[in-house]
């Protein structure tokens, strides 16, 4: 078998500046006279198999060299020749290079993708408590104007109870996706749990007035009978502190809920509906 000749310092370099397994045996085969083809192996189990390769592969039988003494990769040549060491070595430190970032890709996309998975409801694929928690923290660091609106479906459990979990399911998604469409740009909309949604609204066009009759009227549940929507607003200028303002609109989401309960009662305060307000969408 032929003696490979020790490599020269420009081929060095390109196999240093290789940026993938295919990169890098093309380095080699154009840097080295007399080759037609590198093949690069890894041993899987009791099987050695080809994971890369440059010009002519090699076949099941061509005699390999392995990369270092612990490596799992072998190379191989068209026509067999013996490696030097130092080729061998700047092969498998390239290799080594290449599969850690390869490893780093993966692992950073790994933990993005929990990232957004922890902060996203696995059911309507909104934004989640912890998400909207996030969102608060941001707005308190600035001076911008927001509402938060709680939300609670009436009746919902009683549909869940006597259709099932999968109508229920498919009314909480659906109610999920109206409240997208009729929110558009002016807000970010979350679901809390259950049948709990919330709005956080930061650009609104139109006065807090407007903006109340347009919620009574556009955030109730359109496409089912038997099931509506307690809703309570609060805004950022009514309270000192920011977590205060997510209390009192879950309070008077509440009030809503209470006065639904009892019809006789003329609805009274911040929880009640509003005559409605043409739709500014």
């Amino acid at each position: 078998m032929a003696a490979f000749p020790e490599p020269s310092t420009d081929a060095l370099l390109a196999l240093m500046a290789a940026e993938s397994r295919a990169d890098l045996l093309a380095a080699l085969l154009h840097r080295t006279g007399g080759l037609r083809g590198v093949t690069l192996w890894s041993q899987e189990g009791g099987d050695r198999v080809p994971v890369a390769w440059a010009g002519e592969p090699s076949g099941e039988g061509t005699r390999t060299q392995r990369l270092g003494a612990e490596s799992d990769h072998a190379v191989s040549a068209v026509p067999e020749l013996e490696f030097s060491p130092l080729a061998l070595a700047v092969l498998e430190l390239r290799l080594l290079y290449l599969e850690a970032r390869e490893t780093n890709v993966f692992l950073s996309n790994q933990l993005a993708a929990l990232a957004v998975t922890a902060k996203t409801d696995a059911l309507t694929h909104l934004p989640n408590r912890h998400a909207f928690e996030g969102d608060l923290d941001a707005l308190d660091a600035t001076s911008t104007s927001f509402a938060v609106l709680f939300i609670d479906l009436d009746g919902f459990k009683a549909i869940n109870d006597r259709f099932g979990h999968a109508l229920g399911d498919s009314l909480l998604k659906g109610y999920a996706v109206w409240l997208l469409r009729v929110t558009g740009p002016w807000g970010r909309v979350y679901r809390m749990g259950g049948d709990e949604y919330l709005l956080l609204m930061t650009q609104f066009p139109g006065p807090p007035e407007a903006f109340t009759a347009w919620a009574y009227d556009r955030l109730q549940v359109p496409f089912v009978d038997g099931v509506s929507a307690s809703i309570g607003i609060a805004w950022r200028h009514e309270c000192a502190a920011i977590s205060d303002v997510v209390r009192l609109a879950d309070q008077r989401m509440y009030q809503a809920k209470a006065q639904r309960a009892a019809p006789e009662r003329a609805p009274q305060g911040a929880g009640a509906r509003p005559k409605a307000a043409a739709d500014p969408s």
